[in-house]
């Protein structure tokens, strides 16, 4: 997308925030390997612009892109990073790309704004265009700013793109214009990233087991991540290059080897730069690096390379370079390590006509001295233009690599949003939060908050659940039907499952012989025989010891069976009683007793019935007793139960019936022998 002043008119106020320019995660590179940024040269905002891989420079401004030159064919083009372009792959950078556009320009054979001695060679000439550049692949969402300088070169020295980070405005011939940066933070009102600044370390192929940790930039801002605690802050020199003073330069062998550590001649200024891989140092420097680890010196390249005996004595090395404000050795330092990795560096076409193991440390002819792309692999600088100073950190480094934690760096002249206005958080990598993102950022929370209310209600659900089933289970704890066969003292009639009490209720004793006969509510009532009580006066007294009383009110089972009605107890002698509310007329025993209040029946076992038959001979005759047929139906409830050893029944036996008569005939001659 373009990035065009917007309109002021509204209360709307968009909170900058820092772009994370996404590595495009290849290693690229003619003198190592390298992580690679992309970016767009032409597009429109119609996603069909040319592609290339570059590298970064700290200071360097314009960007760069290789043009098409007679000694790289499409191979070498590729390994440039030149990306397929409308389904082919060009040599270079295509003009007619950006020739038919509105905004295209040119300027040819014109210098390369080189602002330091130290480049390989004198003044290269390049192709100046002035044309969109987008960050990332070329598509619809790409930040792309109109008219940029871009810059195609053929010089062999810069095999890859360059994207330059500086600040410096670019010359070229009469006119003047500011570079990416400048021009990134002040679009749309300075509303795309917070100021003028980056964070950024070059990444390192060697680190993690060699699975590599890949390049780190941000624009606006910094990766907190990305680096240790201990940094220090340096001032921008006036010519806007990062220069640092090196304090020391020190060498650890491989310990297993040698545990001492040695120092090389320091004290003097070098700007840090990541253009180039070298670090271009004192002649005695180089000199004592090339002696110490056997390097060999390419006088006509000014390069160092490594054989495989220098290599094998490199091998678990490590560099320290000690950075400070100035040259002087102090406490307000930092201290770079790096191991021998990251100067175990491979040259290609071309630098040499085949790879070539090379220590990437050059002498410096005009006295300027640079820590090029190789120290910030183990480094992480931050630049911030707005207050012109920057920091200087050992790079971080885990397995894995932890999250990233992007941290703002605002302008100066940053005014916080009032209350009142209408905040839009701006996006980190590639345009901003679209209409459609915050809408979708609106239904997530309410969607997590109807969630959140639906997991709260189930979850009660579920406690209720549980607490009932806890309740249900501490009432059920005694159920037989529960117990199974583990309660051996309560027993259940047949016909009724599921009851707790036993077969004569709650106060009817264990092994009772006479269980009472569970009545329906439909049955003809009837009584039940009781043979007279013994007394110790003639008549028989109530109170006297050993009563025969079989009848006892007595509360069946059924009482606690759902659907089963109450059932009643016919007395023996009394009969007088109610039965589901029909009244009937006392029945006298055989031997008339004392009219009394019925208490609790003896629930003893036993019974004496054999001694009550022998005291009912001495009695006088009584009349028969008069029954009632019983219209009780058996059923299920009438058979015996588990313990029982009879049951008891309506109608009497003949044997029941022949001594009864027997009885009766006794006590009639006894009465009369009396009042004789």
């Amino acid at each position: 997308m373009f990035l065009t002043t917007r309109d002021d008119s509204t209360n709307t106020t968009v909170i900058p925030a820092p772009f994370i320019f996404q590595p495009s995660t290849k290693w690229d590179g003619n003198d190592g390997k390298w992580s690679s940024f992309t970016i767009n040269i032409g597009d429109d905002a119609s996603g069909h612009g040319q592609n290339f891989r570059v590298l970064i420079s700290t200071s360097f401004s314009p960007v760069l892109v290789p043009s098409q030159a007679e000694w790289c064919n499409f191979t070498c083009a590729a390994n440039r990073g030149v990306e397929i372009f409308d389904q082919e792959q060009p040599r270079g950078f295509i003009p007619d790309s950006v020739k038919e556009k509105p905004n295209y320009h040119s300027l040819n054979n014109i210098p390369l704004p080189l602002t330091l001695d130290w480049w390989p060679e004198k003044d290269p000439n390049g192709t100046y265009y002035q044309a969109n550049v987008g960050l990332g692949l070329s598509s619809k969402a790409s930040y792309i700013l109109e008219e940029q300088y871009v810059i195609s070169y053929k010089s062999k020295d810069f095999f890859m793109g360059i994207f330059g980070l500086g600040n410096k405005a670019i010359q070229a011939g009469d006119n003047s214009k500011f570079p990416f940066l400048p021009n990134f933070a002040d679009a749309n009102n300075g509303s795309i990233i917070p100021s003028e600044s980056y964070g950024y370390t070059a990444g390192a192929h060697y680190q993690n087991d060699g699975k590599g940790v890949l390049g780190s930039l941000v624009l606006g801002g910094f990766d907190q991540s990305r680096f240790s605690e201990q940094n220090t802050t340096i001032s921008i020199a006036n010519d806007a290059s990062l220069l640092v003073g090196v304090q020391g330069i020190g060498y650890r062998p491989d310990p297993d080897i040698d545990p001492n550590e040695y120092s090389f001649p320091s004290g003097f200024l070098a700007t840090i730069d990541s253009t180039l891989p070298y670090l271009w140092l004192p002649d005695e420097v180089c000199d004592q690096f090339a002696q110490r680890f056997r390097l060999t010196y390419d006088e006509d390249r000014n390069m160092y390379t490594v054989n495989d005996t220098a290599h094998n004595l490199l091998l678990n090395a490590t560099f320290i370079i000690k950075i400070g404000k100035n040259t002087r050795n102090s406490d307000d330092a930092t201290s770079i390590e790096l191991p021998y990795a990251a100067f175990d560096l491979e040259a290609d076409y071309p630098i040499f006509d085949a790879p070539t193991r090379y220590f990437p440390i050059k002498k410096s002819s005009t006295g300027v001295y640079v820590l090029g792309r190789t120290f910030l692999q183990e480094a992480y600088v931050i630049v911030d233009y707005e207050r012109n100073e920057f920091k200087i950190a050992r790079a971080n480094w885990s397995d894995p690599m932890p999250e990233s934690r992007i941290v703002s760096i605002f302008a100066t002249d940053y005014v916080a949003p009032s209350p009142s206005a209408t905040i839009l958080p701006n996006g980190g990598e590639g345009g901003g939060i679209s209409n459609g993102a915050i809408a979708g950022i609106v239904v997530g929370i309410v969607g997590a908050f109807v969630l959140g209310v639906l997991a709260f209600f189930l979850y009660r659900r579920n406690r209720d659940k549980r607490r009932g089933k806890k309740e249900k289970e501490t009432i059920n704890e005694i159920d037989t039907t529960k117990a199974g066969n583990e309660i051996k003292d309560h027993h259940e009639l047949e016909s009724e499952i599921g009851s707790p009490k036993g077969p004569g209720g709650f106060y009817a004793p264990e092994g009772d012989k006479f269980p009472p006969l569970e009545m329906s509510p439909n049955s003809t009532a009837a009584e039940l025989y009781s043979p007279p009580p013994e007394s110790m006066s003639q008549n028989g007294d109530y109170f006297s010891g050993k009563p025969r009383r079989r009848g006892a009110t007595r509360e069946s089972s059924a009482n606690n069976t759902p659907g089963t009605p109450p059932l009643q107890e016919l007395p023996g002698d009394d009969g007088q009683f109610v039965v589901g509310g029909q009244h009937f007329e006392p029945v006298l025993s055989p031997t008339q007793s004392p009219t009394h209040s019925r208490g609790p029946s003896d629930t003893s076992i036993q019974t004496n019935i054999d001694e009550r038959i022998a005291a009912s001979k001495e009695q006088s005759e009584a009349a028969p007793i008069d029954r009632r047929p019983s219209m009780h139906q058996r059923g299920p409830s009438d058979a015996p139960t588990i313990q029982s050893e009879s049951t008891a029944v309506s109608n009497p036996t003949s044997e029941e019936l022949n001594r009864w008569r027997e009885e009766d005939e006794e006590g009639t001659r006894r009465e009369r022998h009396i009042s004789k």
